[in-house]
């Protein structure tokens, strides 16, 4: 029982060594309300994307509709809040000016390397 003892102690004496010290913080409303309002706003234009009448619509123009959704899940905080802003404050009906908001900045994307959906691009830095 005392070797049993004695080899738990040891273990459980290693462990915290191995472990290190343990840092904790706190997380500030803003930080939380920002991460959940860009996965908002990612979700947002992803299920738009997902909608049949855009799918339609990005495969008349070439685009598949996986390379949109990359695209998107590529795009920064800041670039989905401004084309998400965008396309809420358009029109109602006004989805084709959606649809080609989204295609203007995947080309511009593409320009900058970022990513490579239209073949027809060829990025700046190349």
């Amino acid at each position: 029982m005392k070797l049993i003892k004695s080899t738990l102690i040891g273990c459980l004496s290693a462990g915290v060594l191995v472990a290190g010290s343990v840092h904790a913080e706190a997380i500030s409303s803003d930080t939380v309300m920002q991460t959940q309002v860009a996965q908002y706003n990612k979700t947002q234009l992803i299920d738009m994307v997902n909608r049949a009448d855009v799918q339609n619509k990005l495969m008349s123009l070439g685009v598949n509709s996986n390379d949109a959704v990359a695209r998107i899940n590529a795009m920064t905080d800041s670039e989905i809040a401004q084309l998400n802003n965008e396309i809420n404050q358009a029109p109602a009906g006004g989805i084709v000016g959606a649809v080609l908001t989204v295609l203007a900045v995947i080309a511009i994307l593409d320009l900058a390397g970022v990513t490579d959906v239209y073949p027809f691009i060829r990025p700046v830095s190349n």
